[in-house]
């Protein structure tokens, strides 16, 4: 009978390490399933962080812009991202919340699994327990292998206390990880939990705000409507600001690509200067040379920049976003912005995106100050500024401070206008700076 324990429960052995082996297989299975939904589930949250510090934004700016009856066209348009950002958290807590119950689901199933397999573990181990001390083998080894008929038999029986012995640590082990799992597990699903309460009272909470923005929008599109007259008249106004600041721009920037233009000519040309001496004439080479291919890295090191340009503001939201668009309130009515308006903080400072220098600044009324940097080919262009820090021809840096972004003393609000070239060519902004 001693004998017949001993060749059978190795095999046992064996199965019992075949099955920890698939529950560890599992369980890995499952674990990596719940760390990519984990992932997804810390994208929604950074989400809604975002779409949080952007409320709270323009929450602040809703507060200082005025609410007399000349900016309410201005209050109604900041109202009205306003409420598209809290539809865009609505649905990001939604989706958040689903993803709170998938994973409650998930714990709760992957919890029973565990305590079921730490049962089994349990019953088994028992078992086998039980069967060792039946047969004498735990309570006397030394006197179980020496009880044996000859040598072999005596080896065998060593052999097989040493397996029995690893086997019984093995399986203690993966009792005692596969509880400290289960309570891994029941701590996040208590965490969950609490989360996903959390989750519903904040998507109540701004459901229930976005009723009360609706409202207000609603009232001030009324007053707008019953103003039509007078909002066509300062459109008209600002129309005519617009095209003598586009003007402005592209007059600026024409010349500075035309000189550009005629230095790539002179070089490829090689064509003599007259009036000065042959060193002369060298040294200016040298210097025209050595410009053009500056400029040829700055071309190249901006176009690699695409998409990962910091902004100009610290803080801010485009209220106004590139290409032809319709008019907020006034049927039939288009509106073609030349580049990006970024509402942000009174007096907020104004910083270049990227290393340049500065080729044009320019007085446009309406406008306050534009400055125009040059970046080899590409160009950005900052208008709406108060004061300028640096003057034309100055060498400036990424993240400079060149002026400060001007308020509006009708409405209160602070909007700098922003724009990218190429050459003669304008571009999207928006295209270009890194997501916030």
């Amino acid at each position: 009978m001693l004998d017949h324990f001993a060749s059978t429960s190795p095999n046992t052995t064996s199965v019992c390490r075949s099955a920890l082996r698939l529950s560890a297989v599992l369980l890995l299975l499952v674990f990596a399933v719940c760390a990519g939904l984990a992932q997804n589930r810390q994208e929604l949250e950074e989400r809604r962080k975002r779409l949080l510090r952007e409320i709270a934004m323009t929450n602040n700016l809703l507060e200082k812009t005025s609410r007399n009856k000349a900016a309410t066209l201005d209050r109604y348009t900041t109202l009205q991202k306003q409420i598209e950002r809290r539809e865009r958290l609505i649905q990001t807590l939604t989706s958040e919340i689903a993803a709170a119950e998938r994973a409650i689901e998930r714990n709760t199933a992957v919890i029973a699994s565990l305590e079921r397999d730490i049962q089994t573990m349990r019953l088994d181990y028992a078992h086998t327990v039980r069967q060792a001390y039946r047969h004498k083998v735990l309570a006397h080894p030394l006197l179980y292998i020496l009880s044996a008929d000859d040598l072999n038999q005596a080896f065998r029986r060593w052999l097989f206390v040493r397996k029995y012995d690893r086997f019984r640590k093995t399986q203690a082990e993966a009792i005692a990880s596969t509880q400290q799992a289960l309570q891994i597990r029941t701590v996040a699903l208590e965490n969950t939990r609490r989360q996903q309460t959390e989750l519903l009272q904040s998507l109540q909470q701004q459901r229930q705000t976005l009723g009360q923005e609706l409202q207000e929008k609603e009232r001030l599109l009324r007053v707008l409507k019953s103003d039509e007259e007078r909002l066509r008249t300062d459109l008209k106004k600002q129309q005519a600001q617009h095209e003598a600041l586009n003007a402005a721009i592209e007059r600026i920037i024409q010349e500075e690509v035309r000189k550009q233009a005629a230095r790539r000519e002179e070089a490829a040309s090689g064509a003599p200067l007259t009036g000065i001496t042959s060193a002369e004439a060298a040294s200016l080479g040298e210097a025209s040379s050595a410009l053009l291919l500056v400029e040829d890295i700055a071309t190249k090191s901006f176009r690699q920049s695409r998409g990962r340009l910091p902004w100009p503001v610290q803080n801010g939201y485009v209220s106004r976003r590139f290409g032809r668009q319709r008019h907020p309130t006034l049927a039939n009515i288009e509106i073609d912005n030349k580049g990006i308006d970024i509402r942000t903080d009174e007096r907020a400072a104004v910083k270049v995106v990227y290393d340049g220098i500065v080729s044009g600044i320019q007085y446009v009324p309406g406008h306050e100050n534009t400055v125009i940097v040059q970046h080899g080919d590409f160009y950005t262009v900052y208008s709406n500024l108060s004061e300028v820090s640096f003057s034309k021809g100055a060498r400036v840096k990424a993240g400079q401070t060149i002026g400060r972004v001007n308020t509006n003393p009708i409405s209160n609000a602070a909007e700098l206008h922003f724009e990218i070239w190429y050459q003669t060519q304008r571009l999207n902004p928006s295209q270009w700076l890194k997501v916030q």
